[in-house]
């Protein structure tokens, strides 16, 4: 099944209005000191349900949103742990080429970083992070 939460926040919004439609419309048409109709209390208690589930839906928007967030940070991370090992590689084998000794071969983390196809969607949430912060 294809859960899609903004389409069921939209239909449960639209499903209030009419209820709240509903209502509106039997405004005024009892005496105040009279007990509810079956209808009425019907109406109140399928209120009180939709107003529940819309409650839920926005509780879980918002825990989709910060999973989106903590996916974020975690590439970012594991981007910048990538990018900050091959930088000390890289200056490793800077000193050893300055002390005359031979270039080491490319780490995991270098050659990770030569692939074009690898740094374009490092440097993705990268950008992001930065205007973040």
């Amino acid at each position: 099944m294809n859960y899609d939460l903004e389409t069921e926040r939209i239909v449960a919004s639209l499903i209030l209005q009419d209820l709240q439609e509903i209502q509106d419309a039997q405004k005024g048409k009892r005496r105040a000191d009279a007990p509810m109709t079956d209808n009425q209390l019907a109406l109140q208690d399928q209120l009180t349900a939709i107003m529940s589930h819309m409650s839920i839906l926005e509780d879980m928007h918002i825990a989709q949103k910060l999973d989106d967030a903590l996916r974020l940070d975690r590439d970012c991370l594991e981007a910048l742990s990538v990018i900050n090992q091959a930088e000390r590689e890289d200056r490793n084998a800077a000193l050893a080429l300055a002390r005359g000794e031979a270039l080491p071969p490319p780490s995991e983390a270098q050659t990770f970083l030569q692939d074009h196809s690898v740094i374009a969607p490092l440097s993705v949430p990268l950008l992001v992070m930065q205007c973040l912060y």
